[in-house]
C-alpha cells in the first residue's frame, strides 16, 4: 500500500500567527488568557492550550476583565468596544488575510456599495465580516444560493478566505447578471488555495484519501468535499485513534491531507498508522524495532548513552592517557545526569508529548509516574558517583540541577516582567532552550571529567569544552526545528523561533565551521593519530543530519531523533576504538 502525503497538509500561517500570540501572553500575565472563541478548530489543541492557561470564552457576559485575545477569524468591529467595556485587556490576533477583506468591505460599504459574501453563512470569519457592512449585506454559499439574491445597482463581492476558488467564480458569474455595477474581489487565501488543488491533484491518483481536522473546521470539510468530487472515498477522522485497518483493505494507494487547523505532529501520528497497517512494510520485526527506538527515546535512556558517548570523547581529548578505571564513574554520571534532566523536562511538557513509534502520548501518560520517579532516581545516582569523584563535581552537577528544576518556573513578579520583555522565568528568555541544554551537556560531559582528570593543557581544556558546547547546541537547535516544523505548541525557548528559518540555517552553518576549527585545533601538535581527527568523521555526520532536516527528508519520530543524537555515539564510537587502538 503506497502513502502519499499532500505537502501543504496542516497549519496555515494564519493559525500559527494567533498561536504564537496566545503562547506569548500566557507566558507574561498570571492569570487566563481568555479567546473570543475556540483559537482554533482542533480539539487535541485547544487541550494544549488548555493546559497552558488559554481558554475559550464564548459571551462577551462570560467575561470578567483579565486578558482577552480576539481569534484570527475577526470580530465584528463594535465587539472590540464590548470587549473592553468588559475591563479586560483586549489583544487581537486576526488574520491578516481576514483584514484585508474587512477593509475591502468597509471601502465600498463607505462608496455606497451592497455588499455579498461567498462563504458559509455561520461561519465566525463572515459573521465578523459582516459586522464591516454599511449597506445590505448578503451571505450566499454557492452560485444556487446566489440565483435567489435581489437586483442590485452597486454592489461588492467578496468570498471567505477558506472559500473554493471555481465556487467564487461561479457565484460571481450569476451576481453579474443581477448587478448595474460589481466589483469583484476574489479573497480566498493563497495557503487555502494552496491545500485544495494539492487535495484535487493526490484525490486523483488515490484509492482512499484520509483527510484529518475537526468535523467543525470548514476548510477542512471542504478539501473532504473537494478530494470526494474527484471521485476518491473519503475518510474524515480527527485524531489516529479513528483509523481501523479494515477502511484500508484492497486499497493500493492512500492520499492524506489535513486542514489548516491540524498540526504536523497529529498527520505524522495518522501516517505512522497507516505505515502500520501496511503489510508491505510492516513485519513483526520492524513493528518491534518501531516500539523498541520509540521506549528507548520516551524513557531519555538514548540520550542517555549519548552524553556517556561524548563523555568518553571529551575525557579522551582532555587526558588521553586517562585509565578505565577514572572513566567508568565519568560516564556513568553525565549518563544518568543527562537521562535525569531530559526525564524531568518532559514530565513538566508532558501535555505537549506527542509520541514516537508505537509508544503514544497514552502510553506515555500511564508511565508518566513511573518515568518520574526514574528521573529522580538517575539524578540521586548521578549526585552519588559526583560526591564520591569530588566535592567540586558535586557541585557543579548540584547547581545546574537546581536550574534545570527552576527553567519552568515564574521566578519574576509580573510588575516587573513588563519592563524585561516579560520575562518571568529561564525558560522564557530567548533560545534559552538551545543554550540550557548546551550548558548543561557540557558540565556534564566535559566539566565534570576537567575537574576529576584535568587536561593537557587549559589551551586544550578551552577547545574540548567548546567542541562539546557547539555539538550539543546543534543537536538542541535540530531538535528544535523538528518542534517548531512538527506545530508543537512553544514559546521563544528555540533558536527557530526567535530568528527565523534562514538565520537559524546560517547559525547552524557557523556552528559546524566553529566545530571544525575546534577539532583542527585540538589535532595540535600531532602526535600518530590524534583523536581530534578521528572525530572530525562526526563533521560530515552532521552536515547530512542538518541537510536532510532542511529538506525534511529526515524520518519522523523516534528514528528521526536517534539519527540526530546518533553524532554522541558516532564520536563515542570513534574515541573507545582510539582507545583501545592505543
Amino acid at each position: 500500500m503506497k502513502i502519499l502525503v499532500a505537502e501543504t497538509a496542516g497549519f496555515c500561517w494564519g493559525v500559527r500567527r494567533a498561536l504564537d500570540q496566545a503562547v506569548d501572553l500566557a507566558k507574561k500575565i498570571d492569570g487566563p488568557v481568555q479567546t473570543f472563541g475556540p483559537l482554533i478548530h482542533n480539539a487535541q489543541v485547544m487541550e494544549e492550550l488548555t493546559e497552558q492557561n488559554i481558554h475559550p470564552v464564548e459571551q462577551v457576559a462570560d467575561i470578567r476583565g483579565g486578558t482577552v485575545l480576539v481569534r484570527a477569524h475577526g470580530v465584528r468591529p463594535e465587539m472590540f468596544d464590548q470587549l473592553r467595556a468588559t475591563g479586560a485587556d483586549v489583544y487581537d490576533a486576526t488574520c491578516p488575510l481576514v483584514r484585508k477583506v474587512q477593509k475591502i468591505i468597509t471601502k465600498y460599504g463607505d462608496d455606497g456599495y451592497d455588499v455579498v459574501i461567498v462563504g458559509d453563512d455561520h461561519h465566525a470569519e463572515v459573521a465578523g465580516l459582516r459586522g464591516y457592512t454599511k449597506q445590505q449585506c448578503f451571505v450566499v454559499a454557492d452560485e444556487k444560493e446566489a440565483a435567489q439574491l435581489p437586483t442590485f445597482d452597486r454592489v461588492c463581492v467578496v468570498s471567505q478566505t477558506t472559500q473554493n476558488d471555481d465556487t467564487f467564480a461561479r457565484t460571481v458569474e450569476v451576481i453579474k447578471e443581477k448587478a448595474r455595477v460589481i466589483r469583484a474581489t476574489n479573497t480566498v487565501c493563497e495557503p487555502t488555495r494552496d491545500h485544495q488543488r494539492e487535495t484535487i491533484d493526490l484525490a486523483k491518483q488515490v484509492d482512499l484519501m484520509v483527510v484529518v481536522g475537526g468535523r467543525h473546521s470548514a476548510n477542512t470539510c471542504r478539501l473532504a468535499d473537494l478530494a470526494a468530487q474527484e471521485g476518491a472515498r473519503v475518510l474524515h477522522i480527527e485524531t489516529d485513534a479513528e483509523l481501523q485497518k479494515g477502511h484500508f483493505e484492497q486499497c493500493a494507494t492512500v492520499g492524506v491531507t489535513a486542514g489548516a487547523s491540524t498540526p504536523e505532529w497529529m498527520i505524522n501520528r495518522v501516517v505512522t498508522k497507516l505505515e502500520a497497517f501496511n503489510p508491505e512494510t510492516t513485519s513483526r520485526l520492524t513493528t518491534w524495532l518501531n516500539h523498541a527506538m520509540g521506549v528507548l527515546v520516551a524513557s531519555n535512556v538514548y540520550v542517555g548513552l549519548g552524553a556517556a558517548s561524548l563523555t568518553l570523547a571529551a575525557s579522551l581529548l582532555l587526558q588521553p592517557t586517562v585509565g578505565r578505571e577514572q572513566l567508568w564513574p565519568l560516564l556513568g554520571t553525565a549518563g544518568l545526569f543527562i537521562l535525569a534532566m531530559h526525564t524531568v523536562n518532559r514530565y513538566q511538557e508532558r501535555s505537549h508529548y506527542s509520541g514516537w513509534g508505537t509508544f503514544s502520548p497514552r502510553s506515555f501518560q500511564r508511565f508518566q509516574q513511573i518515568m518520574l520517579w526514574i528521573g529522580v532516581l538517575a539524578l540521586t545516582g548521578a549526585l552519588g558517583i559526583a560526591v564520591a569523584l569530588g566535592w567540586n563535581e558535586f557541585l557543579a552537577l548540584a547547581a545546574f540541577g537546581l536550574l534545570g528544576a527552576l527553567y519552568n518556573v515564574k521566578l519574576v513578579p509580573l510588575q516587573w516582567a513588563r519592563h524585561i520583555m516579560g520575562i518571568r522565568r529561564i525558560k522564557d528568555l530567548p533560545a534559552s532552550r538551545d543554550i540550557a541544554t548546551a550548558l548543561g551537556w557540557t558540565v556534564a560531559t566535559a566539566i565534570v571529567p576537567l575537574l576529576t582528570i584535568g587536561a593537557t593543557s587549559s589551551l586544550r581544556a578551552t577547545g574540548v569544552l567548546g567542541f562539546v558546547f557547539v555539538l550539543v547546541f546543534l543537536r538542541s537547535a535540530l531538535i528544535g526545528v523538528r518542534d517548531v516544523q512538527g506545530d508543537k505548541i512553544m514559546g521563544m525557548e528555540t533558536l527557530f523561533k526567535v530568528v527565523g528559518k534562514r538565520r537559524t540555517k546560517a547559525v547552524l552553518i557557523s556552528a559546524v565551521a566553529t566545530l571544525s576549527i575546534l577539532l583542527l585545533g585540538l589535532t595540535l601538535p600531532w602526535h600518530s593519530l590524534p583523536l581530534a581527527a578521528l572525530l572530525f568523521l562526526v563533521v560530515p555526520y552532521i552536515c547530512t543530519v542538518c541537510v536532510s532536516y532542511h529538506r525534511r527528508l529526515l524520518p519522523k519520530g523516534a528514528a528521526g531523533e536517534i539519527l540526530v543524537d546518533g553524532q554522541f555515539l558516532l564520536a563515542g564510537v570513534l574515541a573507545l576504538a582510539w582507545h583501545l587502538w592505543r
